[in-house]
């Protein structure tokens, strides 16, 4: 080789490596990356019929199911928009119909979805702090919830898309791209009604900045989207009034009713030793807020409003209205508010080593939530990550016992795995679905309810 060219290589290696800016920047990311990776061999290549989570086993059975000809919320009750579904029917497509090819994928988005809603927490946080410290502290907070990052390695989750599909709104438009922000806000609603609060957020930004344009394309983008994402329900499925009693009426009867003790409770035990640091991220979520609706001089500025607005809606949602206890999920959309306002706090420490301090803090419990999935048995249990289960351990369902009367139903993860196509809608009989027949005053073999039986049912109840 030449001198020329061993110059022209060395040139392009240098050009290659990450300064140590960028690779502060980078490493959250890389970190989700190792994380994915890790569990996607250890849990979902590990068996030859991987475990999966039961709500997964819902999305991607329903997903191959509309492959077949089955018709959403007729056939098969559900109380989500579509989007979803559509998703997984695409990723049925896609796996030709092989349940086994089909969870993979499903994996692998989740994984996908993860690591890119680490990468846009990095990226927004840092346009508005413009430090490369605080950024990265703000994407690896994420992991802050011991089951955020192991959740994927068992199937589709619909909320990890609504938030990436959230923040990634924020992002298009702080971008320039308003039409694709309307596009992303309304698939984030799309993939769970909660998601309503990003279309605001964009919307509001576009009102702030009194760009017409903007507001125009936003809104465009989003009725545009919306309209592709509901023509199957109009021409396909000819199921809009059933959708409107499952997606608008069933949440409003079937809300859980903890109590705020019980939910303050559940969040302590789900984010378990790094408990603190969701407190330490309020402080940072109220500083940003106190700087935005304030004079109060700060890192943000008066059009970081979003942030606190997006946290309070999150925190609402959790404290008083949706929040299955039971579970950690839920605490998702919320967490990545959480872990932006981490970042904003490390950007008013009084030195570069207090944030390097917090980062070291913030290491160790990362640590025990990856490698010991939040804890090593002592006050908290770690998250359960269970092996696949027998397929004669999930012939049947056992329900709640305030429905023990009704008749048992194979467990979804049966359904899936054994490709059966359901006779009745109301095929799984999840808690809301049994809370919903019992106000309706219907049996579990009753076909899905239209908007006027559904009102006339309520009105006699």
């Amino acid at each position: 080789m030449s001198r020329r060219n061993k110059d022209q290589l060395r040139d392009l290696l240098r050009s290659l490596a990450l300064h140590p800016h960028d690779r502060r920047l980078a490493f959250p990311v890389l970190f989700a990356v190792g994380t994915q990776l890790y569990f996607f061999v250890t849990i979902t290549l590990d068996s030859t019929r991987p475990p999966m989570a039961p709500d997964a086993g819902i999305f991607q059975h329903l997903g191959w199911y509309l492959t077949r000809g089955g018709r959403l919320y007729v056939d098969a009750w559900e109380p989500k928009f579509p989007l979803s579904y559509e998703t997984t029917e695409i990723l049925a497509l896609l796996s030709g119909g092989d349940m086994y090819r089909l969870h993979l994928l499903s994996v692998v988005l989740m994984s996908g979805a993860v690591c890119a809603i680490v990468g846009l927490v990095v990226i927004l946080v840092y346009d508005i702090t413009g430090d490369d410290i605080a950024a990265p502290l703000a994407g690896l907070s994420m992991f802050l919830l011991p089951g955020f990052a192991v959740r994927p390695a068992y199937g589709f989750k619909a909320k990890y898309l609504l938030v990436l599909c959230g923040l990634l709104a924020i992002y298009l438009y702080t971008r320039g791209y308003p039409a694709l922000s309307g596009v992303a806000a309304a698939a984030s609603v799309g993939y769970w009604q909660a998601g309503a609060i990003f279309p605001l957020i964009v919307v509001g930004l576009a009102i702030q900045r009194r760009d017409t344009r903007a507001l125009e394309r936003v809104v465009a983008g989003g009725l545009g989207f919306t309209v592709v994402m509901l023509m199957p329900v109009f021409l396909l499925w000819h199921s809009a009034s059933e959708m409107v009693v499952q997606v608008l009426l069933v949440p409003l009867q079937t809300e859980e009713h903890a109590s705020l003790l019980a939910r303050f409770v559940a969040g302590v035990v789900h984010f378990k030793w790094a408990s603190p640091f969701v407190l330490l991220g309020g402080l940072g979520l109220a500083h940003t807020a106190r700087c935005c609706f304030t004079d109060t001089e700060g890192v943000a500025g008066r059009t970081e409003w979003w942030i606190p607005v997006g946290a309070a809606w999150f925190a609402f949602l959790i404290l008083f209205v949706d929040f299955e206890t039971g579970g950690y999920t839920d605490l998702i959309p919320g967490l990545a508010f959480v872990a932006i306002g981490i970042g904003m706090i490390a950007t008013v420490l009084r030195d570069r080593q207090q944030a390097q301090n917090l980062g070291v803090v913030l290491a160790l419990v990362l640590v025990v939530n990856v490698a010991f999935l939040g804890s090593v048995g002592v006050v908290f249990t770690p998250v359960e990550t269970p092996g696949p289960v027998p397929m004669s351990d999930l012939e049947t369902h056992d329900l709640p016992a305030a429905y023990d009367e009704a008749e048992p139903v194979p467990d979804v993860r049966y359904i899936y795995w054994q490709q059966i196509e359901p006779s009745t809608c109301h095929y799984r009989l999840s808690l809301m679905e049994l809370r919903w027949l019992d106000r309706v005053d219907s049996s579990v073999d009753s076909r899905c309810l239209d908007f006027g039986t559904a009102r006339a049912r309520l009105g006699n109840g």
